[in-house]
């Protein structure tokens, strides 16, 4: 186990919390934990999910209509990005069912207010980051698609997974995402709830993530593979499947949070 590191800067203690290591069983069971904080909250967990589904799929018209085919893509890898900070109001809603509490939204609304400024600042850090992955984006088409403007949606897909600048792209692509996508997840798998539950700054919440990555790389690495398995499975449905999906991987983060980190002693 490891245990609490403190440091100091400005003679101000900052605690990074107490992390466990965990087995390879454990992601299953936070699946598990948050199938049942669905059925004990299933109207605001699914109404959650609807929410995520109808933007995603206003988004994508809105790309559609003004063909701005390249951005799609890029946006639906962004997704898993931001994904952390936009299960927030769920993140809460687990906290509530955990104390015994009546699910609530306003409580959830409550909760975040409480620590705001470093929810602020962390969703901050995965904005600057989702810019970082689209720029980069951006740079990798300039590269492959030098004069190549696919005019129709079906040419676009064709252009992609049917020509050798598709094939570049899309290998640039998904290698840069991966590399990026794993930096992030790395800060931010635990980094979000623990900035619900404890009055710590965004600092401690990165590093102590950090610390859980480094401590339980192969459990860790597994269950970012099942939260991407659970979001692609609702992109494939046209959105669909994140009524389910999105609450689903939301509410089993809270329990990995759970599980990973040490609880506070009472004061």
């Amino acid at each position: 186990m490891n245990h609490a590191v403190i440091h100091h800067y400005d003679d101000q203690p900052v605690t990074i919390a107490e992390v466990k290591e965990i087995n390879s069983e454990q992601p299953w069971k936070w699946l598990s934990a948050g199938w049942q904080d669905i059925k004990t909250a299933p109207l605001k967990s699914l109404s959650y999910g609807l929410a995520m589904t109808v933007v995603s799929y206003l988004l994508m018209m809105l790309i559609i209509t003004n063909e701005f085919y390249f951005l799609l893509p890029q946006l639906l890898a962004g997704f898993f990005l931001v994904a952390p900070l936009l299960g927030i109001g769920l993140y809460a809603i687990s906290r509530q069912i955990e104390s015994d509490k009546t699910p609530s939204f306003q409580q959830a609304a409550d909760s975040i207010k409480d620590n705001y400024f470093n929810i602020f600042s962390m969703g901050l850090i995965l904005v600057v980051a989702l810019i970082a992955w689209v720029t980069l984006a951006h740079l990798i088409i300039a590269l492959t698609f030098t004069g190549i403007t696919p005019s129709t949606w079906q040419g676009f897909l064709v252009t992609l997974f049917g020509t050798w600048n598709g094939f570049q792209l899309l290998v640039a692509g998904t290698v840069s995402g991966a590399v990026i996508a794993f930096m992030i997840f790395s800060i931010s798998a635990i980094s979000v709830p623990m900035l619900i539950d404890r009055n710590c700054n965004a600092f401690d919440a990165i590093q102590t993530s950090w610390s859980a990555m480094r401590h339980n790389r192969m459990q860790l690495l597994l269950w970012g593979g099942i939260l991407v398995a659970i979001i692609i499975a609702g992109f494939l449905t046209m959105f669909v499947g994140l009524i389910i999906g999105f609450p689903l991987a939301a509410h089993a983060t809270w329990h990995a949070y759970r599980d990973l980190v040490v609880k506070q002693a009472s004061v």
